[in-house]
């Protein structure tokens, strides 16, 4: 295990943020040991809010199965940049236990882009058990945010994600592209109930 000081995990931190150096500059991360970065990460999520996101990004990319945990209290941070950038790394394929945390944002958060992010996190990560929160969403959630988008149209992408449906876009992949025509969210709706009623009954 390598001895990692200050300036070297800065040049590290830095790097993630290159779309090109990404890859890398985990790959060293990790080759200097998992147990070597982590008390200085986790001395970074007690720091200014970017130092906060900072940690949580790296936290979860060299090791995001220990890691989870560490980055979970993000989620209620009194910073609304840090509780979004939080939820949009914890909502990513990996991060199944985060689903309680982002079902109390779905419902609770005062921000609409942390709302919806959330939601799309739940259609990535959970199971027929949060369909509810997401139907409820869908209907009353129609807030915008920053963006232009709402935290009820994100649920519905969110149960568009889960079903294999095409009703607010269309999925080639991990690539999606809007539908020419309006969203039949009714039959997202239907097709929604239908899945928590065949688990009920198989559960």
């Amino acid at each position: 295990m390598e001895t990692v000081g200050q300036e070297r995990l800065d040049a590290w931190l830095l790097r993630l943020g290159s779309f090109d150096d990404r890859t890398q500059a985990v790959a060293e991360m990790r080759g200097a040991g998992v147990d070597a970065l982590l008390p200085h990460l986790i001395s970074m999520l007690t720091g200014d809010a970017d130092a906060r996101c900072a940690a949580c990004e790296a936290i979860l990319r060299v090791d995001a199965q220990r890691g989870l945990e560490l980055v979970l209290p993000l989620l209620h941070d009194s910073d609304l940049g840090v509780r979004w950038f939080a939820c949009e790394r914890v909502a990513g394929p990996g991060g199944a236990k985060a689903v309680p945390a982002l079902l109390m944002l779905l419902r609770f958060d005062e921000d609409a882009q942390v709302r919806g992010t959330a939601a799309r996190g739940l259609g990535w990560q959970g199971g027929p058990e949060v369909i509810p929160a997401l139907l409820d969403s869908m209907a009353s959630d129609h807030e915008f945010d920053m963006h232009g988008q709402s935290a009820s149209h994100c649920a519905a992408m969110a149960l568009d994600d889960m079903l294999g449906t095409d009703e607010t876009c269309l999925h080639f992949g991990n690539v999606c592209r809007m539908l020419d025509r309006e969203p039949d969210l009714d039959r997202l709706r239907r097709l929604a109930e239908d899945r928590v009623r065949i688990a009920i009954s198989v559960g």
